[in-house]
């Protein structure tokens, strides 16, 4: 199917040593720097933090909001564009990901998982790569992460029949269940792994309805548990409840395992799309779609302190953080001294409608958060966040002049925008 349309295929290829992983600032490129950095993005060896040292970043803190089209519906062969997520490489490449639906803007039938790349800090992007292609079947929800000891970047993604559909899945009814699969890359974005199921590892038998994020994974930087990879998950049962639970990584994502998990049942509560991020402290904190939320912010919320292992509390309603029913992104961003960081989180800022695009700010742990900086007035659903070197954020988000389903843009601003 790759081979009708533009995009190059982007196949297996035996993992290479990394070059040195240096973050280069650019003084004349015009939103952001190259490169990526925080508790879930970007990344240092030994080569890149001997050669930091000679390296000044530029503080853009007060940058205003720029943006560009990275993935336009209706080209390339593709019918529509969803579901973004974003990661930066060892060498500060940023990979924007997304499903490429075939023929139009169902989320079931035929989708690819695709990819491009920048060097420059997300200004410009490059040629669409096909990362995964199941034929008419259906493989998407990327949820990226670099593993900062060995450079290596790893996707974990979604599969089902393209034939079947949530509901079908959800009753137990379809073709086949929802299926998990890994990816890797040992060259900053430009080759990968073909898909290798992993589902066994990390989906009860019981469990129907399964996917990842979708958005970003991250690694634990402080604390016992540093370097664990994390990402968050989300599953059904048998008698169609949503739950959230995480999932964990040990040995740099070669392989996951189940971490915390809670199925709410037969109430009012139900988590899905979780996402999730790691405070300077390493506490977990998990925020998720109310799938079927009666009140104006649709979010709940949980943490972990054991490394994800078990969850705090069982998921309770997020008051005060108003979203409608929608996915959302949550990053942890470090600031200027790594300890004077805040969590963010992106998501659209009206309680019923998928508009209004906002980057919102808590400096309590998500407790209350701030009214935050409007990114993209209008049409807006699905986004991921990174940080960016220099102070400065970066959003991918899906968006449109009419609807939200028209294109997927990478915008970025700088953090003092975040106090408005």
């Amino acid at each position: 199917m790759a081979s009708q349309r533009s995009a190059r295929r982007v196949g297996f290829r035996v993992p290479h040593l990394l070059g040195v992983g240096l973050i280069a600032v650019s003084l004349g490129m015009g939103s952001a720097c190259s490169g990526g950095s925080g508790d879930d993005q970007g990344g240092t060896n030994a080569s890149t933090t001997e050669k930091e040292s000679t390296t000044t970043t530029i503080d853009r803190a007060d940058a205003m909001l720029d943006s560009t089209t990275v993935f336009r519906s209706g080209e390339d062969g593709y019918a529509t564009y969803r579901i973004p997520a974003v990661v930066s490489a060892a060498d500060g490449t940023l990979i924007a990901f997304a499903e490429g639906r075939v023929t139009n803007a169902a989320d079931d039938g035929n989708v690819d998982l695709l990819a491009k790349r920048s060097t420059d800090g997300g200004r410009t992007w490059g040629e669409l790569q096909v990362i995964a292609d199941m034929g008419s079947n259906f493989i998407g929800n990327p949820s990226p992460v670099l593993d900062k000891a060995s450079g290596r970047l790893v996707l974990l993604a979604t599969y089902k029949a393209g034939t079947d559909t949530e509901i079908q899945i959800l009753t137990g009814t379809g073709e086949d269940t929802s299926r998990e699969y890994l990816l890797t890359s040992d060259d900053n974005g430009t080759t990968w792994s073909e898909p290798s199921e992993i589902t066994e590892s990390v989906k009860r038998p019981e469990w129907r309805w399964y996917s990842v994020g979708p958005g970003h994974a991250f690694q634990i930087q402080s604390g016992p548990h540093a370097g664990r990879l994390v990402a968050a998950a989300n599953h059904s049962d048998s008698e169609l409840n949503y739950g959230a639970h995480l999932l964990l990584s040990d040995d740099g994502g070669k392989t996951w395992r189940i971490g915390a998990s809670d199925t709410p049942r037969g109430g009012p509560l139900h988590p899905n799309e979780a996402t999730a991020a790691a405070l300077a402290d390493g506490t977990i904190v998990v925020s998720a779609r109310d799938q079927e939320g009666a009140d104006e912010w649709h979010r709940l919320q949980t943490t972990s302190t054991d490394g994800g292992e078990t969850f705090v509390t069982p998921f309770k309603d997020q008051t005060g953080l108003v979203t409608p029913v929608v996915q959302a992104s949550m990053l942890w961003f470090d600031g200027v001294d790594k300890k004077s960081g805040q969590l963010l989180f992106s998501a659209p800022s009206d309680p019923q409608d998928r508009i209004n695009l906002r980057v919102r700010s808590s400096l309590d742990s998500g407790t209350t958060w701030s009214d935050g900086f409007l990114v993209g007035p209008g049409p807006a659903a699905y986004s991921d966040l990174i940080e960016l070197p220099g102070q400065l954020v970066g959003v991918l988000f899906e968006t449109g002049d009419t609807g939200a389903s028209e294109r997927i843009d990478f915008a970025t601003f700088g953090a003092d925008n975040l106090a408005g």
